[in-house]
């Protein structure tokens, strides 16, 4: 996983003096520190206190900004970057010049640059390329408003603390000779001819070098580092298509290498990951049990189960054949001793009111009460 380091900040230009003589510029801003600086000028940390806010504020030198021709290239990108608005670009808020020094007052990113996260480190493939193609969606859009960067390299995307790529200096490292020797690895080839200009193909190029060195971990300008050292064959070509040194051969701009790269990302097949089962000594104080009654069908099996069944099943038919027998015979037992307890009333009664006694007048009134 790809360490996003935080951002460090220096107080060695003049000392705070230096930033109390900034604020007073600015008063509508609190300085902080410096960021970083160069031939070009300074990027200075600062809170804006009508939006409560923090931004990052790039003022020209005293040097540059007495050329004319700095001072209008300077203008000149800073209105230009203002009409960007992307996730993956870093905003321009404001610009102007205060006590003649041209400054532009911009997004502050908390974080480092991706030279500084990634530099002589292999990324994993899968991070590299999420980072490469939101990197190469910002540039889509600037591509789409007229706008080429030209000197694309690690040190001028800046990565959040999602690690979420947002690509800044747009035109102004041109001023910068320190910047443009750290990249001339990544600058096309047809860049080094003086009748060449900068296109979205040679943006291209940068990102397609950016992404071979972060997939590798080895520094921009090995040859060949696509076909040796990529393990994916599919991310290889797509890296060797970027970075061709034919502008004609390669993506036509970042948008379309975007697509390939969002293509690949999509078939890559994601690596296994480990599942620990965790075992839990949990017990309920009470069975759990289902709201909804289940009925469970016992399933037959064959052969000698079979077998065995038949015969409960008839041992149990022939038990409950003899207990109803059995129930039977002593109702029609209890049937006739009813009928002769009814029986004997009568009879006494039939003794009592014909005054005889003899056996026969009693024989008699039995067969009667027979069936």
């Amino acid at each position: 996983m790809l360490h996003i380091a935080t951002t460090a900040m220096s107080h060695d230009r003049s000392g705070p003096s230096h930033l109390d003589s900034l604020a007073a510029l600015f008063p509508t801003f609190d300085f902080e520190g410096l960021i970083a600086q160069g031939a070009a000028g300074a990027v200075y940390k600062a809170r804006q206190r009508s939006l409560d806010r923090d931004v990052a504020i790039r003022i020209a030198s005293r040097d540059n900004a007495a050329n004319p021709g700095f001072r209008n290239a300077f203008k000149t990108m800073a209105k230009a970057m203002g009409n960007l608005a992307h996730p993956g670009l870093i905003r321009v808020y404001d610009s102007g010049e205060a006590d003649g020094l041209p400054f532009v007052i911009m997004e502050y990113v908390p974080g480092k640059t991706l030279h500084h996260s990634s530099h002589g480190k292999a990324v994993d493939p899968r991070q590299a390329v999420q980072i490469a193609m939101a990197a190469c969606q910002g540039l889509a859009h600037a591509h789409g408003k007229g706008i080429v960067h030209g000197a694309i390299q690690p040190a001028n995307i800046l990565l959040t603390q999602k690690c979420e790529p947002k690509i800044g200096n747009f035109g102004f490292t041109h001023q910068d000779q320190n910047h443009a020797a750290d990249a001339s690895a990544y600058q096309a080839p047809e860049l080094s001819a003086s009748s060449s200009s900068e296109s979205p193909q040679s943006d291209v190029y940068a990102l397609g070098v950016i992404l071979m060195e972060l997939i590798t971990g080895i520094p921009a300008g090995t040859p060949d580092v696509a076909g040796t050292v990529l393990p994916d064959a599919k991310l290889a070509a797509i890296c060797q298509k970027a970075a061709h040194p034919d502008p004609a051969q390669r993506y036509a701009d970042a948008g379309t290498l975007a697509e390939a790269l969002g293509q690949w990302s999509t078939s890559a097949i994601p690596r296994p990951v480990p599942v620990q089962l965790k075992t839990s000594s949990y017990r309920p104080k009470a069975p759990v049990t289902s709201k909804v009654p289940v009925v469970s069908y016992p399933v037959a099996r064959a052969g000698r189960g079979m077998v065995v069944h038949c015969a409960v099943i008839g041992f149990l038919l022939v038990a409950i054949h003899g207990v109803w027998g059995a129930y039977e015979a002593k109702q029609d037992s209890l049937a006739s001793l009813r009928k002769m307890e009814e029986a004997k009333p009568r009879v006494i009664l039939i003794k009592a009111e014909s005054g005889k006694e003899t056996p026969q007048a009693i024989d008699s009134s039995l067969v009667q009460l027979k069936p």
